[in-house]
């Protein structure tokens, strides 16, 4: 995101008032990703669960994302936090389905709209 856009912040920021955001469809660097956009603090924490149910060697990463659950959220946000992820189209290596969670800095977001 070249221009800094202030509806998709407080989009952003009402997701994170709220505890659920609106399912939404980003275009990023020649790639559309579609997911349901999830609070900073929920996203870190999920991970943390999943990873720490999952056994060594990844157990060992739940720390890093139980404390990044812990931080409060920067303002304005620098990313987009999504669950239940698909790649919609784009010439890319990433699978179609990129699995429950995923993490989009703004600055990459060309375009986005809400469904």
């Amino acid at each position: 995101m070249t221009t800094r856009d202030d509806l998709l912040i407080d989009l952003i920021n009402r997701t994170e008032m709220n505890g659920e955001g609106p399912r939404i469809t980003v275009a990023t660097e020649g790639v559309v990703i579609t997911g349901r956009l999830t609070p900073h603090r929920r996203w870190a924490a999920d991970l943390a669960d999943r990873l720490s149910e999952a056994g060594l060697p990844d157990e060992r990463f739940a720390e890093d994302f139980a404390r990044e659950a812990g931080e409060i959220p920067d303002y304005p946000p620098a990313f987009l936090n999504l669950r239940g992820c698909q790649l919609i189209s784009g010439t890319s290596s990433l699978p179609t389905a990129l699995g429950e969670y995923f993490r989009i800095p703004l600055s990459a977001v060309s375009a986005w709209s809400v469904r």
